[in-house]
């Protein structure tokens, strides 16, 4: 996937927030933010399980039920649903043609796993950034998850547009800290993002993200919702709209070794299950 990973330090809900109530609460927060995102790269790099979920993703006023499975080969996707209703049997027979087409032309799965990881790549770059570009403040807990303020730091000096939005964003951490991962992390533009002193295109103020992780089981933490809205321009006059939201559920973990065929296979039986 997916995906997003990050952020925690070992301490307990309720014991942890006395510990930063005390003679330099600001600087536990800044350290344990480093601790999380440290922790949160190095279970992206390390842990290579591979699991199937349901995807639910509203686009272009369209909600798609999507089976997902991970593979050594990347990932593969098979439509179930549009707008709540199955797909009729000629529909799945092109979905499943689809398919095929892409495992009989390996040169495209190369190219969607190579995206894959490029775009885990940049994940794991702005992660390493994170604890650099803000400042952090502790703001409680809600229920076993602590909560961090983030804001950015006067000392960061970005390069790179991904890096460039970074400061403007403020927002919250929720982080579990029995298991050292973050849970949520919530942002918003507080001031337009111009690139290339807005020749190149913007991002404009109050756009938000959410993003939401949890343990699936294992051990093993998964993307299980995204909320994306953000406006602006690129190249001189293109308007663009971004509005992503996605749910993921109903984690199943796979063989290490399952290649695209038979996650494809498994992924067949279990909508042939469902329809009949």
């Amino acid at each position: 996937m997916s995906t997003l990973g990050v952020v925690v330090l070992v301490f307990l809900g309720q014991s942890f927030g006395a510990l930063l109530s005390a003679t330099n609460p600001q600087l536990d927060a800044d350290q344990l933010a480093r601790d999380v995102f440290r922790n949160e790269i190095a279970a992206a790099i390390h842990d290579q399980s591979l699991w199937c979920y349901h995807k639910l993703r509203e686009e272009a006023g369209k909600e798609k039920l999507i089976d997902v499975c991970q593979t050594k080969d990347g990932e593969i996707e098979r439509l179930l649903k549009v707008n709540g209703q199955e797909l009729n049997p000629k529909q799945r027979q092109a979905e499943d043609q689809r398919i095929l087409r892409l495992l009989n032309h390996p040169d495209q799965l190369r190219q969607e796993q190579k995206k894959q990881q490029e775009d885990s790549k940049q994940t794991q770059d702005l992660m390493r950034m994170f604890p650099e570009a803000f400042r952090f403040q502790y703001e409680g807990v809600e229920g076993n998850l602590v909560k961090l303020r983030f804001f950015p730091s006067p000392d960061f000096h970005p390069s790179g547009r991904p890096a460039q939005v970074l400061r403007h964003l403020e927002g919250h951490l929720l982080v579990d800290a029995k298991q050292k991962r973050l849970a949520e992390i919530d942002g918003q533009l507080t001031s337009e993002v111009k690139f290339g002193w807005g020749l190149l295109g913007h991002l404009g103020k109050g756009g938000t993200f959410l993003v939401k992780q949890q343990d699936v089981g294992s051990g093993h933490w998964e993307l299980t919702a995204m909320d994306v809205e953000m406006n602006g321009k690129a190249l001189f006059f293109k308007t663009i709209s971004v509005r992503e939201n996605e749910t993921c559920t109903d984690f199943r973990q796979l063989p290490d070794d399952i290649n695209a065929a038979k996650a494809f296979e498994l992924l067949r039986q279990a909508s042939t299950r469902r329809c009949c």
